[in-house]
């Protein structure tokens, strides 16, 4: 599976958004790195078709997307704010993206409903519902839901900003062995330069806008080829004189 930004340029207010973005990602995890209002999230919703592009094209597995709507992209979006279905159970939720789909029976919902709770750690919370579950327990809850149905694209909009640290640690690590080796493209942005060198993934680094840098985020950190990577990738923030 592939995942192509050809040329995608976003303008909106009179404001460049994302400039003449050329990306080409393969199956499995890679994360996006950048500040805030770097571009993370609307080249996010470019490639989940919520926000169109202004010029550039969009290819998923050499398929030209781009003016697909987004209810016929194979696309899956985890956002920042959780966001789950109040009057459902759990199980509900995880199992609802399947419901929609006429290929899945109801044997195979409740066993592949099962199959990502164990891993996300939900299996004995799947009667409840958001209101009697912890702000952890509701953010893995929502992830569930879009690892539930397979897609050819899974965007994850900085999904662990609003956890504790220890809850962010232990999610992290969960996330990191379930997107090895997986079918799919895998995005995943963070302003938190930790997250990409613990997941040790490849690391598109964006700033402005525009792609700095693409490589090994430990690669990266140890000999940064800008400055602009170097203040991206830096923990504590480095001082530019």
């Amino acid at each position: 599976m592939t995942l192509i930004l050809d040329g995608v340029r976003v303008r909106q207010r009179g404001e460049t958004w994302l400039d003449d973005i050329h990306l080409e990602l393969s199956n499995g995890l890679t994360t996006l790195v950048g500040p805030m209002n770097a571009g993370k999230t609307t080249l996010m919703r470019v490639v989940a078709g919520l926000q169109p592009p202004d010029s550039g094209r969009v290819l998923v597995d050499g398929k030209d997307v781009t003016s697909i709507s987004v209810r016929k992209r194979s696309v899956a979006f985890v956002y920042q704010q959780f966001i789950n279905y109040p009057s459902l159970t759990v199980h509900e939720n995880i199992a609802s993206p399947l419901r929609l789909d006429r290929a899945y029976r109801k044997s195979a919902i409740d066993r592949r409903v099962r199959e990502v709770a164990a891993v996300m750690g939900l299996t004995e919370l799947l009667g409840r519902r958001p209101a009697e579950l912890s702000g952890g327990q509701q953010q893995r809850t929502a992830i569930a839901r879009a690892l539930a149905r397979p897609v050819d694209v899974l965007l994850l909009d900085e999904p662990l900003a609003n956890l504790d640290f220890k809850l962010r640690e232990q999610l992290r690590e969960d996330l990191k062995r379930m997107f090895d080796g997986s079918p799919g493209v895998v995005l995943y942005s963070t302003a938190d330069p930790n997250e990409a060198l613990t997941f040790a993934a490849p690391a598109v680094i964006l700033g402005e806008g525009r792609v700095r840098h693409v490589g090994d985020p430990a690669a990266l950190y140890a000999e940064p080829p800008t400055l602009a990577v170097a203040a991206t990738l830096s923990d504590p923030p480095l001082n530019l004189l």
